[in-house]
């Protein structure tokens, strides 16, 4: 089987943030066991075609694979293939968490103890069964923000590939300005980026975070994570840190439920084996994390999801999803749930705007006293970045062509939709 989903023709899928009912089907097949789980792979494998998959379906392969041998499956002829993709990914995996671990090897003189292992590498190592179950692109560290220039700079001179915004921030100050003094200023003259996809030309990936999160860009945010961080192990015994269970399922169900032109969900999979230890979740941590930083509505909404789908796996006690969903959110908070999910009154689609993104970095990493010319300059630098433009100039030339754009997109299509609709219900 070839394990390039972007080399493989995709099905058409109806885009949204919820699983299409053929995902939920092979979810089932991933997640129950005996009777519902067979059902569930027999319907599903009777109406897909193994190499036509869409891409989050290619991820769950291997947890397919653990689960049907579990169930006691046999005579499939597709068993053997779903079986080598599973051995494929477990190699990958070893060796993307191999060079992960020699990595954090290296960066100890720069970090010391100041490390986070998060995301697919946390879940795959500290919480799957096996490492090779959970499907990883690449190997997610955080480090705390005033570390990360000295991280970019050990990077680049190990050969690592250095993104474009990096080389425009050393051509902004200056050719006489020295390499190390250049990249001091990255995470606050570029805050709007929490974290950066690294590349090496040996294929390898790392995703280096300062951040957690895309619109979690703030100190006080930060330290919160920092603080009940707990210890982990990678597969060769060096000791790292991670998320705290609860923090992990916290980023998971915020970091996964979102709009998407293929249905994400891996996110699923994650809260479901985080939630098997379910006497290490804090759900009292949970709501105040959410109330805090204004995301009851979506946090209440994926829990939600997660205890009516899989209510046998997903033990979430009634009142955590009552206490997320029952209170007075504020309009802020229900502007950007609908924006982030597109969930609007007549069903259009657009993309969603990046002042929800803004907001949020305004509210948690800026100070408020800031003049009117300096939140200016940061809201130009956040779009330049945002919209991945060479010059901080071409802020100001795309701006109002974007702007006229939504505009015409959430207003006038609108209104012509609304009156193609009159004309049609008039001459029926």
């Amino acid at each position: 089987m070839t394990m390039r989903p972007s080399d493989l023709p995709q099905p058409l899928v109806k885009p949204g943030p919820w699983p299409t009912p053929t995902q939920r089907l092979l979810l089932r097949a991933c997640l129950e066991s005996g009777a519902e789980a067979r059902a569930a792979w027999e319907l599903w494998s009777s109406i897909v075609e193994l190499d036509h998959l869409d891409y989050e379906s290619i991820y769950l392969l291997p947890m397919l694979d653990h689960n049907l041998r579990a169930t006691g499956v046999t005579g499939h002829p597709w068993l053997g293939r779903i079986k080598g993709c599973h051995r494929y990914i477990w190699a990958k995996n070893r060796r993307l968490l191999t060079q992960g671990s020699q990595l954090v090897r290296e960066l100890r003189p720069f970090v010391g103890e100041q490390l986070l292992v998060i995301k697919g590498a946390a879940l795959a190592c500290h919480y799957y069964p096996d490492p090779g179950l959970r499907t990883m692109e690449d190997f997610d560290f955080m480090v705390r923000p005033e570390s990360a220039p000295r991280v970019l700079n050990y990077l680049k001179t190990s050969g690592w590939k250095m993104p474009q915004w990096i080389d425009r921030l050393r051509n902004r100050q200056g050719p006489d300005v020295g390499t190390q003094s250049r990249l001091d200023q990255i995470p606050t003259g570029f805050s709007s980026r929490y974290s950066q996809i690294i590349r090496r030309d040996d294929r390898v990936e790392i995703d280096l975070h300062w951040y957690l999160m895309d619109d979690l860009c703030g100190t006080a945010a930060n330290e919160t994570f920092w603080d009940a961080a707990v210890p982990m192990q990678l597969p060769d015994g060096s000791e790292v840190r991670t998320l705290e269970s609860s923090d992990l399922l916290f980023h998971c169900c915020l970091h996964g439920l979102v709009w998407s032109p293929v249905p994400p969900t891996r996110w699923i999979v994650d809260a479901v084996i985080l939630l098997q230890d379910v006497e290490s979740i804090r759900w009292q941590r949970l709501i105040d994390l959410a109330e805090r930083f204004r995301y009851a509505l979506r946090l209440g909404t994926a829990l939600k999801y997660l205890a009516s789908t899989f209510p046998r796996q997903a033990n979430i006690p009634e009142g955590v999803i009552h206490s997320l969903l029952e209170r007075d959110h504020a309009a802020e908070e229900v502007g950007e749930h609908q924006e982030r999910m597109q969930l609007f009154p007549g069903g259009e689609k657009y993309p969603p705007s990046v002042l929800t993104s803004y907001r949020r970095f305004r509210a948690h990493s800026m100070p408020r006293n800031n003049s009117w010319i300096q939140e200016v300059r940061s809201f130009a630098d956040f779009l330049m970045n945002a919209w991945d433009l060479p010059n901080l100039w071409l802020v100001f030339v795309f701006a109002p062509f974007r702007a006229a754009r939504r505009i015409y997109r959430k207003y006038f299509f609108r209104a012509g939709r609304a009156r193609a609709a009159a004309v049609l219900g008039l001459t029926r």
